[in-house]
């Protein structure tokens, strides 16, 4: 009697598959060789290997909390969502620009004031690379973990309710500035249009495009700020 070969279904990897892997493998790589680099307060104290598998532990549990959630990483709904970023990033720069301008008496004694002094390819490499982080902790980990617990008590028609997504997203915005933004009450209205608006867009970008979209457009928001920063502090 002839014997039949076991049949099995072959695992093809995607252009998601990828994504996904590159973002944990960069992120966690990044914070092991340079410390501020991991999106926390004094955050040299941590050995490397416990910031590797944090990362990793962030990245892991977002991902599954975003797919419970049906939040994307990939883009989608975009026709061309690296064009998309670009522009987004351009548009930020300048809305940062002239707010830095606007409230440029006010920035007297305040940590940006000193960024003209250190060279434009540190600043780019710095702020590049913490917003794919920040983009893993607390966009993906924070946002979508908020996301998931939320919705399971907000429910609507027996889905999460769409005022969880922007709840738990916002409230994971709100955590990343507490943690590493010294608000001033003598400054709280630049601090709060500076730092907290756009992250906003963030929130938006992540529910509506994806994930990757936001933490692109913000990385290019750094690339097209960083150079003209010079323009504000003279």
């Amino acid at each position: 009697m002839k014997e039949t070969a076991p049949s099995f279904t072959a695992y093809r990897i995607t252009a998601r598959d990828i994504v996904l892997t590159a973002l944990l493998v960069v992120g966690a790589a990044i914070v092991a060789f340079v410390p501020p680099f991991f999106p926390f307060a004094h955050a040299s104290v941590y050995p490397p290997a416990v910031r590797v598998l944090l990362m990793l532990v962030f990245g892991v549990a977002g991902l599954y909390c975003a797919r419970c959630c049906g939040l994307e990483i990939m883009p989608h709904g975009l026709r061309h969502p690296m064009w998309v970023s670009l522009i987004v990033g351009v548009l930020v720069a300048a809305y940062l620009l002239l707010l830095d301008a606007v409230f440029r008496a006010q920035l007297t004694g305040n940590a940006a004031e000193s960024l003209p002094g250190i060279p434009l390819w540190v600043r780019l490499i710095y702020y590049v690379l913490r917003s794919v982080n920040e983009g893993i902790v607390y966009q993906l980990f924070f946002g979508s973990v908020f996301v998931f617990l939320i919705g399971h008590v907000w429910r609507h028609d027996g889905a999460i309710a769409p005022g969880a997504y922007w709840l738990g997203l916002i409230l994971a915005h709100a955590l990343n500035l507490a943690s590493n933004v010294p608000f001033h009450a003598s400054t709280f209205i630049y601090d709060t249009l500076r730092f907290f608006a756009p992250g906003i867009l963030w929130v938006y970008l992540y529910r509506r495009y994806g994930l990757s979209v936001a933490v692109a457009a913000h990385a290019a928001t750094h690339i097209f700020f960083q150079p003209f920063i010079v323009l504000t502090s003279t």
